[in-house]
């Protein structure tokens, strides 16, 4: 299996969200790791996606998984 690691430069350890922009809305969506990596997203390990910040007056969305 191809393990994917963190879209952070320096980092790597294995990746467990996918952080993706919408610009016109101002707005970050960060949810479970994506099946294929896209090139306008960002993977992220478990410590980048809890320390994310968004410039000012951005908002953040954060989905999470229910399956376990």
């Amino acid at each position: 299996m191809n393990v994917r690691l963190c879209s952070k430069v320096a980092c790597s350890h294995p990746a467990i969200a996918t952080l993706t922009y919408d610009y016109a809305d101002s707005m970050a969506v960060l949810g479970p790791l994506s099946l294929v990596a896209e090139p306008h997203s960002y993977d992220l390990c478990t410590k980048h996606a809890e320390r994310l910040s968004v410039p000012l007056g951005w908002q953040v969305v954060r989905h999470v998984s229910l399956a376990s």
